[in-house]
């Protein structure tokens, strides 16, 4: 049998209908609970693997009461709900679930999304443990404000930054799948070649793959390759990127851009670490290290269905969230200078310094390109810069607000004129007589022939 699995449900039919699809599936099932209380109970006595808990239990404590404490015990669970709206999910994203399913579902979800909780429960054990004892046994220089090789080019002294470098070297020795999330030219890269360069694949290759530069009708081939005649143009067999990344590392750039149907063939090669190139009959094993990347809300796009859950939580099993560059402003001199110094050199040009008033003006720009963008504006300051002191800088203008709705006013002839076609409609054009225009209007009927001929009404057959 395999690892121990508790219901917890209150809906009868429902909760025997998933214990018999588990149980088919070969695991075991250690009991179905119906409120709060009594799986507390049957937790402490079956110390059950995993458990699947509904979100709307009857009765005071929810599936989300439930989810803060096994949060806080360590305890892998997967919720069930048939309500997705977005507060249900904020609350329940709040208690940190290995999964979320959606009633009605499939045997098959049911089954891959448990397999998923199962996998993120057992990496993020090892993590742990990797975790405690790096910290019980630090190796001597092992600290994140220390100056290491595979931080070359990483700038930053930050509290918020530090932070995410000793996320990275506790991460980096492990075999666990890394997800690094941020707004664009935050630094992704810089990152994830950091983690493979702490990693015990350093001596592999590190793939780098932007998935959003790939032609869609392109992406199976240059992932997963081709073989010869696969396709028109397919003079000869290719290596795809896994294949390449063998014993080494491939980070999946912008991985929030590929298509639904990629998303499925690519959760497969995580799932089974082997790819099938394009045209090809013999599946080959690869073993890499993932690290994906994206500026996309992954939470939002699976809420609306753009991203497969199943693959953003294969994915997710330890996201590092890079901070943009407002949010860590003492950064910025030291990153400018040295931005400054590294395009001096490129430029074959004495170093120049950075006066009170451009560090100021930096730290009140509000950087929309973060990190990228600071290095843009430094390389072009150093490029135009004739003495031994940069004294003024010039920043991009902040993008324009969207131009507010402007309201056309019209003349009190064009609204009545406009109200006179509305009516003639209403009445098929009629003026006189019982239903007509000029009875609607309150108007003589000679009147409104008058009003008609005035604003230039005369072809009635024309508004009809």
């Amino acid at each position: 049998m395999r690892e121990k699995i508790l219901i917890v449900e209150d809906e009868f039919v429902e909760a025997n209908h998933v214990q018999t699809i588990l149980e088919q599936a070969g695991y075991s099932v250690s009991g179905i609970a119906r409120s709060v209380n009594i799986a507390l109970e049957m937790i402490e006595a079956e110390k059950p693997t995993l458990i699947l808990l509904d979100i709307f239990l009857k009765g005071s404590l929810t599936g989300i009461h439930l989810g803060n404490t096994l949060k806080e015990k360590g305890i892998a669970f997967v919720y069930l709900s048939a309500n997705s709206n977005r507060d249900t999910l904020e609350m329940a994203k709040a208690t940190e679930p290995y999964g979320f399913l959606v009633k009605p579902f499939r045997e098959k979800d049911l089954l891959v999304t448990l397999e998923i909780a199962l996998y993120l429960h057992e990496q993020r054990s090892k993590f742990n443990a990797s975790k405690a004892q790096t910290k019980s046994n630090p190796k001597p220089g092992a600290t994140a404000t220390g100056k290491d090789k595979a931080f070359d080019g990483i700038i930053g002294d930050s509290p918020i930054f530090q932070s995410l470098l000793e996320d990275v070297r506790l991460v980096a020795p492990t075999e666990t799948s890394v997800l690094l999330l941020g707004e664009t030219g935050t630094g992704k890269e810089l990152i994830a070649t950091a983690i493979h360069q702490l990693s015990r694949k350093r001596s592999g290759p590190l793939v780098k793959v932007n998935c959003a530069a790939i032609p869609a009708t392109l992406v199976e081939s240059i992932l997963f390759g081709h073989e010869q005649g696969a396709f028109t143009g397919a003079t000869q067999r290719k290596r795809g990127k896994f294949e390449q990344a063998h014993q080494g590392t491939i980070l999946l750039d912008e991985v929030g851009e590929i298509s639904l149907d990629m998303q499925a063939k690519l959760l497969r090669v995580l799932q089974e670490k082997e790819v099938e190139p394009l045209g090809g009959e013999e599946v080959i094993k690869v073993d890499c290290r993932v690290i994906a990347a994206t500026n996309r809300d992954l939470e939002a796009e699976v809420a609306s269905g753009r991203f497969r859950m199943d693959l953003y939580y294969r994915l997710t099993v330890f996201p590092i969230l890079l901070p943009p560059l407002r949010q860590r402003p003492e950064d910025i001199p030291t990153l400018a200078r040295h931005f400054t110094s590294q395009h001096s050199q490129k430029f074959g040009k004495p170093e120049p310094a950075l006066a009170a008033t451009v560090i100021a003006a930096l730290l009140k720009y509000p950087w929309p390109g973060n990190i990228r963008e600071l290095e843009h504006v430094i390389e072009r300051a150093v490029l135009l810069s004739t003495g031994d002191t940069i004294r003024e800088i010039t920043l991009p203008k902040p993008a324009p607000a969207p131009d507010s709705p402007k309201i056309v006013l019209s003349s009190m002839e064009q609204v009545e004129r406009d109200h006179i076609i509305d009516v003639l409609r209403q009445c098929d054009g009629r003026i006189s007589g019982k239903g007509g225009a000029a009875e609607l209007l309150h108007m003589n009927a000679s009147t409104l022939n008058s009003r008609i001929k005035k604003l230039g009404i005369q072809k009635l057959r024309n508004i009809l």
